[in-house]
């Protein structure tokens, strides 16, 4: 053994010795009860027994909704046809069919007997209609009327077991309720796109020129969608969607399932709607102009409508209206939005006595006029 190594192994005997008196030592102090040993750390839980936090709740789904809604949305095929000559033998001419325009839209049964309503405009001037159910099943359908100043039709079809839509009440919708719309867009059919009421009475200028109350939304209308229901949370339609915003995505527009229901019996029994007439003129009344007339302006109504003049011997001239009365009510129905005074004027009961409540110097009179049918 070297001199370097003897040196070494007295060292490391002295080592191991300090470490076994430390040990003793640290056994003792436990034993003492100076230090307590560190308790085994607990089994870790069963994730799977025990599930998710408390705290945190389960997003809702609209699938039960859609369920019970699609059933009862549609496809409208409607197609124009021409008979496009033909030479045959001998140089004889014949004709054939041709197709020379189709439209693609929505719609959706409204009762068990096989009514479907769409937009006019999905049907346009075509002469074979067409309604894919939700099955995929395709059913000739028949038109059986129209009204283009709401942008509304009425199909026919003839299957047993339908499924109807209720039809709601839009004068209850408010801005910020949600809204659910069912469609055909693209051709790409049970698209189901969801939102909320972004506005209400709004005037836009459509391709269909009539009445605009428009309520607007902010779930996802495209071309194919025109006809297609926009629903509430319990399934009712409030809407027919109509038409989008050209200039900006999420803006779109329904008319109101009331307007909808104020016609659709006449359209069911005559395939038309006909148009009361009051023989009168008025303008538009701005907030400013009628408070110099002493009449207190609702906030956030900005105008009223004001008559300007009556037609002799008509409607409005029997019933005792006269130029520079202001219509506050028609029918027991507040005007509160110009835009709407030409829809209820010319869809009032034709021969019964309406009332309307005018402020005429200073005050607030009643007078009744009785609708006549709009003149030949």
């Amino acid at each position: 053994m070297g001199r370097g190594a003897r040196l070494l192994l007295p060292a490391l005997l002295g080592l191991a010795a300090a470490c076994g008196r430390g040990t003793a030592g640290s056994s003792a102090e436990a034993g003492d009860g100076a230090s307590a040993p560190l308790p085994p750390p607990p089994p870790l839980a069963d994730t799977a027994e025990a599930g998710p936090p408390r705290d945190v709740q389960p997003l809702p789904s609209l699938a039960p909704l859609v369920e019970r809604v699609r059933p009862s949305v549609v496809n409208i095929i409607a197609e124009v046809q021409v008979a496009q000559p033909v030479r045959g033998p001998y140089g004889r001419y014949g004709y054939v069919p041709r197709t020379v325009s189709n439209s693609l839209g929505s719609g959706f049964i409204i009762d068990a007997e096989g009514h479907v309503l769409t937009n006019s405009h999905v049907i346009g001037r075509a002469n074979v209609i067409s309604v894919q159910l939700d099955d995929g099943r395709e059913i000739p359908a028949k038109l059986v009327g129209m009204e283009r100043r709401v942008d509304l039709a009425v199909l026919d079809i003839d299957v047993e077991g339908l499924q109807a839509l209720e039809l709601g009440d839009s004068g209850r919708v408010q801005v910020g309720d949600y809204v659910v719309a069912i469609g055909n867009p693209f051709g790409l059919s049970n698209t189901v796109t969801a939102g909320i009421v972004s506005a209400l009475g709004r005037e836009v200028t459509s391709e269909v020129p009539g009445y605009s109350d428009f309520i607007q939304t902010d779930a996802s209308i495209n071309t194919g969608n025109s006809g297609g229901p926009l629903v509430d949370l319990q399934g009712r339609v409030i809407g027919i969607n109509t038409m989008i915003s050209a200039e900006g995505q999420g803006i779109g527009f329904a008319v109101p399932i009331n307007m909808v229901k104020q016609v659709l019996p006449q359209i069911l029994a005559h395939g038309s709607v006909a148009r009361s007439w009051l023989g009168l003129w008025w303008r538009e009344l701005d907030a400013k102009t009628a408070r110099t007339l002493g009449l207190a302006v609702p906030p956030g109504q900005g105008s009223r409508v004001m008559v300007v003049d009556v037609m002799p011997d008509g409607p409005a001239a029997l019933g005792g209206l006269r130029p520079n009365d202001v219509v506050l009510s028609f029918d027991g129905r507040a005007i509160d939005r110009p835009s709407l005074f030409p829809w209820i004027a010319s869809t009032a009961p034709v021969g019964r006595p309406v009332e309307l409540e005018v402020w005429r110097d200073g005050r607030a009179e009643r007078v009744s006029v009785v609708p006549m049918e709009v003149p030949e």
